[in-house]
């Protein structure tokens, strides 16, 4: 399975996209149209979606190759202990946290978003990342990967009925986020790492007062995500590498 996974790597990716993709379009109008307006409705397809996925990743060998699975190839210390990364998703607690979220709530939130986080971090920034990147200038691939997992979020203006000033504030602040990731992918390889974070910023964003995403977000998240970069453009030698060999690609 891993051998027709890299025959045919980018249709791989995008056939987990759109499974991705139409999954929670459905549910997003399910909850939408449901009296109750669970956010279980989207949570447990999600959670299920990602199991069934790690499962087949795992036994198929490709959650080693995309870094999900294999050590980082980058020491902790040189990736300044993650702690950049790490630190966006709380930016996302500056307005306070929402009281009126329940635990049950908060136990909904968790359990989608670890479905939400995996996915979207396999999918970009593992199956389609990896794909690509043997195919393409790579500078054109962190490019695309950072812009296709931003324009991405549309899906939340289709499913959840959002307006389209917030899709597109959405969008701009994914973007910066999503770059955040693609460069500890760069240094290090941990997807892993990638998995965690992502989670954790849709899950505090969830509990947070935040109604829509703010520009004080995106001007934080921005300026942590090039300075992180610019770090490890001169730091770290795996990124140096990347792109060096990028005009030959």
């Amino acid at each position: 399975m891993e051998k027709l996974y890299e025959k045919n790597a980018v249709r791989h990716s995008l056939v987990w996209l759109a499974i991705y993709l139409v999954l929670n379009t459905i549910t997003g109008n399910l909850q939408s149209a449901s009296p109750s307006n669970s956010s279980w409705i989207g949570a447990i397809p999600n959670f299920l979606l990602a199991a069934i996925c790690f499962i087949y990743l795992k036994k198929t060998g490709i959650a080693e190759a995309i870094g999900l699975l294999a050590q980082p190839t980058e020491k902790a210390s040189i990736m300044l202990y993650y702690i950049p990364v790490l630190a966006l998703p709380f930016f996302n607690l500056i307005y306070g946290i929402d009281s009126s979220v329940s635990a049950t709530d908060a136990l909904s939130l968790l359990t989608m978003y670890i479905g939400v986080g995996f996915m979207e971090e396999i999918i970009f920034r593992g199956l389609m990342f990896k794909a690509l990147e043997k195919k393409w200038n790579r500078y054109i691939v962190v490019a695309f990967i950072s812009l296709t997992f931003a324009i991405g979020h549309i899906v939340s203006m289709v499913a959840v009925g959002q307006s389209g000033s917030d899709t597109v504030l959405q969008i701009l602040n994914a973007f910066s986020v999503g770059f955040m990731f693609m460069a500890v992918m760069l240094a290090s390889g941990n997807l892993r790492l990638c998995v965690i974070a992502h989670i954790l910023y849709n899950f505090l964003a969830g509990i947070s007062l935040i109604d829509a995403t703010h520009g004080e977000i995106i001007v934080l998240n921005t300026f942590v995500t090039v300075l992180y970069f610019v770090y490890l453009l001169f730091r770290e030698k795996n990124v140096k590498a990347y792109f060096k060999g990028a005009a030959s690609n």
